[in-house]
């Protein structure tokens, strides 16, 4: 294993760091006990960065007693730390910031604490650090006096208070299975989707609300178009479809003995309202009434790198393994239509002792080992068969289960009932470790370290929108984000909360970038009103790289001089004195900088810090001596690049 992070301004330029790890180890290591989560119990997970000092912390949600009304104060919230080794940086702990945060206040500002089950995470009045939308679900008990849906606003230090223009909490008690934000008419506000699961055993109707960018929202469930179907979801989803650049919505049903019952897809018309199209898209297959399974959720993402958004459909109750058989798979999107291959997803029947009945609960894509496919882990317990699987991509876009090996499968050994399993990178060393939660309220979450991903390249790209009118929203849910590198293009969108009960994971993008040496683009498609982009090209491997929306770029570099040096040539530029810029030294034999290719150095810094200005060596370049190139340097920040002319 090769750990290597990038540090310094912006993440941008810096040093690299290098640790290394044993040959031949499993995939995954249970670091549970060193980053201080041993014996933390936690049922659902939501990871965010709660005080933006750009480490992913956890809150955790313990099961609740649904029959006894015992779900108070089920919520923990713990901050990502520096571990106990102060010169090692992928050494990181989780501390208990609960009782700080005021996550447990209540409407009434009494000590009972509060009811939650789960929480999604996006900036809801454009200040600049995550706020918090907290579900509450009741299953079947709907007599017992509890609190509601509620929404709580961040100080940016992690600190939670209830937002006093929430309308959420004056509502009736929806028993709310799933929360999703999103930005679906691209105004910069953060506007909400919630699932709902049955009331006294009848269908009811999710919810749609606008947000004023202010930590104010209105219910627009009717005149949006979505309040003339009725539901009863366990998970809901929201991507955009087609590539239009609206985000449109997924309601998946987990009833199937109830009249009406159907797979919705909610079209985004662009004018904020939605329409049917389940028929339309094929969204509508093997689920809702008679099918005899439930969806605890669709998870969108572009696993075959086609540059349009599939999903994987979470199926309870399914059966069988590969073709001929209803199970959880993955659904490619084929020009609009969903496609139901059901032998994308074959060979479980190695693993699985009972393929007769699969009590699948959740699906995170990841891609564990950086190759530039997508993988996938999936879990099912509840129903006498308690599994982890991750399953690995082929190049041919099928999936195929390597969990024995990987270091996860001393779960299904101790026969423990997993529930959400999570990717983070909770060291910040390029790749996606798990986070595994257990629905038994007794088994403490355990944390696996990758010790495989950092073999292959990666980036990890971050977003932030300017908020306001005319921009998007500040945590840039709903961007689009493609990256090309190695001949492939790889497509991420920024999601918040798809599936069961909010498993929110990072709101930064990971790509694995197999063998690649440099990423020849970055583009951005922004959720603004005019869909505006941002590019950024030849960004090297391994980088953490943050993108701002709407902020002025650097400067062309001025007074550019070469001299020879021996057999080098020694660049010389004046410093424009801008913390976390970086500079790219093109060379050509030609003088038209309007057809060189990528550059002969990318985004470096400094080579003489001691020296006014900046100062690049191009080794060996003044050999032989009669030899003559032209030079241009360009800079980069967050904000942009100056372009080749």
């Amino acid at each position: 294993m090769i750990r290597a992070r990038v540090l310094g301004p912006a993440a941008l330029a810096g040093t690299a760091l290098v640790a290394t790890g044993q040959a031949g180890a499993a995939d995954f290591t249970d670091v549970t006990d060193r980053v201080g989560l041993a014996g933390k119990p936690g049922f659902r997970l939501s990871i965010a960065d709660v005080n933006g000092d750009g480490y992913p912390d956890i809150l955790l949600h313990r099961q609740a007693n649904y029959g006894t009304g015992s779900w108070f104060d089920r919520s923990f919230l713990y901050l990502n730390v520096q571990g106990d080794d102060p010169s090692d940086p992928f050494d990181r702990k989780f501390v208990d910031f609960t009782a700080d945060s005021g996550i447990r206040a209540n409407r009434q500002g009494t000590a009972t604490g509060r009811h939650s089950d789960g929480a999604v995470f996006a900036d809801v009045d454009n200040d600049g650090d995550l706020d918090m939308f907290t579900p509450v679900y009741v299953h079947d008990n709907l007599t017992s006096p509890t609190d509601k849906n509620d929404l709580m606003l961040n100080d940016g230090a992690g600190r939670f208070a209830l937002a006093p223009g929430s309308p959420f909490h004056q509502e009736m008690l929806y028993n709310t299975a799933a929360a999703v934000f999103t930005d679906y008419d691209n105004d910069g506000k953060v506007d909400l989707f919630i699932g709902n699961w049955y009331r006294s055993g009848a269908l009811t109707q999710d919810q749609l609300y606008k947000g004023g960018g202010d930590g104010t929202f209105t219910n627009v469930t009717a005149s949006s178009g979505i309040g003339s179907a009725t539901t009863s979801v366990y998970g809901i989803a929201v991507w955009d479809w087609n590539g239009d650049g609206y985000a449109d919505l997924f309601a998946p049903p987990y009833a199937w003995t109830a009249l009406g019952s159907t797979p919705i897809h909610w079209k985004n018309n662009g004018n904020g309202t939605f329409s049917r199209y389940e028929t339309v898209s094929n969204y509508d297959q093997d689920r809702g009434f008679l099918s005899g399974v439930a969806s605890f959720g669709s998870m969108p993402a572009d696993f075959d790198n086609d540059g349009d958004v599939d999903f994987f459909e979470i199926l309870t109750h399914g059966r069988g393994d590969g073709a001929g058989s209803v199970h959880s798979t993955a659904v490619a999107n084929v020009a609009g239509v969903f496609s139901w291959d059901y032998d994308r997803v074959d060979g479980r029947d190695a693993e699985d002792p009972d393929i007769t009945h699969h009590g699948d609960h959740y699906e995170s894509w990841f891609d564990y080992d950086n190759d530039g496919l997508l993988d996938f882990a999936l879990t099912e317990s509840g129903y006498g068969n308690n599994r982890i699987y991750l399953f690995r991509q082929a190049p041919d876009h099928t999936f195929s289960p390597v969990t024995v090996a990987s270091g996860l499968n001393e779960i299904n050994d101790l026969d423990l009932p997993p529930h959400n399993v999570m990717p983070v990178d909770y060291d910040l060393d390029g790749d996606e470790d798990l986070l595994v939660g257990f629905a038994d309220d007794a088994t403490g979450v355990r944390m696996y370290r990758n010790e495989v991903g950092t073999a292959n390249r990666w980036l990890v790209v971050s977003l932030e929108g300017a908020g306001g009118p005319g921009r998007s929203n500040r945590a840039a849910v709903g961007a689009r984000v493609r990256v090309t590198a190695g001949g492939s293009t790889r497509t991420r969108e920024v999601y918040a909360g798809n599936g069961h009960l909010c498993p929110q994971v990072p709101l930064s993008q990971h790509f694995g970038l197999g063998q690649a040496d440099i990423v020849d683009s970055v583009e951005v498609r922004w959720p603004n009103a005019s869909l505006s982009t941002a590019r950024r090209t030849y960004v090297p491997v391994n980088r953490f790289i943050r993108i701002r929306e709407g902020c002025a770029g650097p400067p062309d570099p001025a007074n550019l001089r070469a001299d020879r040096s021996g057999s080098d040539v020694v660049l010389a530029w004046d410093d424009p004195g801008l913390p976390g810029t970086s500079w790219s030294v093109h060379r050509d034999g030609q003088p038209d900088p309007s057809v060189w290719g990528r550059p002969i150095a990318a985004w470096i810094s400094d080579g003489d810090p001691a020296t006014p200005g900046i100062q690049y060596r191009d080794t060996g370049a003044a050999s032989p001596a009669s030899s003559s190139s032209y030079y241009l340097a360009t800079a980069v920040n967050e904000c942009g690049e100056t372009p080749l002319r």
